[in-house]
């Protein structure tokens, strides 16, 4: 088997339905199974998945233990050399899954890869990112920021200021659309994804590991996925999200600032975070 594409559902029956009829639609030239892990929905159990894929599993979580304890299911029943991970609302327009294929079969120092996406209007979706620092956070502070020519942003943090228009080597790239070597996975602490963080940040963290063991995160613009990120959330929820993420950060990079440093960089992101929900 060449790749296992892991769906986790939380209420998001029929998402999954266009995500999984795309992946059929597009897939072509190498073998792949579909994994559906439904996170206890409280819609209930996505029967019609089954019924109108019966080549897909369906594994059913005894708890709604969140994104990565979800994946982490669906990858003990994988099969495949690699593993797609791939969010229910996401729309394959081409061929995605064997472009990134392709290219991590050319490379084996690729640990991580993904491709293009975009958001339902039609808007780039950044992806391909670096891990914050403290000079990036004070950079971003500062009036001298503004002054950078869009070359030097780009080279700093990537995300918006990279076109995502050519191969890049990053630092990490979102959990929507996540190809990793299964081999990799297996060489990780407990030989799983880290499930310490329940939704948010858990990609960013993911990749560092990986990274770590001596391994390439790889952006690829060939694959083209449209992603409908928070198509639904209020302000309420936008704002509960982005308090999640803020405090998933801070958790994560403590793994890479120790001592007198995290709290240096801890301060400067959170005054700036307080600067950014007075403008939202």
């Amino acid at each position: 088997m060449d790749v296992s594409v892991i769906i986790v559902n939380y209420n998001t029956h029929e998402d999954c339905l266009r995500c999984i009829a795309s992946i059929y639609q597009h897939t072509t030239g190498l073998t792949f199974e579909i994994i559906v892990v439904d996170n206890v929905s409280p819609m209930g159990v996505p029967l019609e998945l089954k019924e109108t894929f019966p080549g897909i599993q369906l594994v059913i979580s005894k708890e709604n233990g969140g994104f990565a304890k979800g994946n982490n299911l669906g990858i003990s029943s994988a099969k495949g050399k690699y593993i797609l991970l791939l969010n229910p609302d996401t729309l394959l327009e081409n061929n995605a899954i064997f472009y990134l294929f392709e290219e991590m079969e050319k490379d084996t120092g690729i640990g991580v890869s993904t491709c293009h996406l975009s958001y339902g209007d039609g808007r780039l979706q950044p992806t391909c990112r670096r891990f914050r620092t403290i000079g990036w956070e004070l950079l971003q502070l500062s009036q001298l920021f503004r002054m950078l020519p869009k070359a030097r942003k780009e080279e700093i943090m990537l995300h918006h200021y990279f076109p995502h228009d050519r191969v890049m080597e990053c630092d990490w790239v979102s959990g929507a659309c996540m190809m990793v070597r299964a081999v990799v996975i297996q060489k990780l602490p407990e030989g799983k994804l880290s499930d310490i963080f329940f939704m948010y940040v858990e990609d960013a963290l993911w990749c560092w590991q990986i990274k770590q063991l001596g391994y390439k995160v790889m952006f690829f613009p060939k694959g083209r996925i449209v992603h409908f990120e928070h198509k639904s959330l209020d302000k309420e929820k936008l704002k509960r999200l982005f308090s999640t993420i803020n405090k998933n950060t801070l958790v994560f990079s403590k793994m890479y600032y120790k001592g007198i440093k995290w709290y240096i960089f801890a301060t400067i992101y959170l005054a700036k975070q307080k600067i950014l929900n007075i403008l939202r």
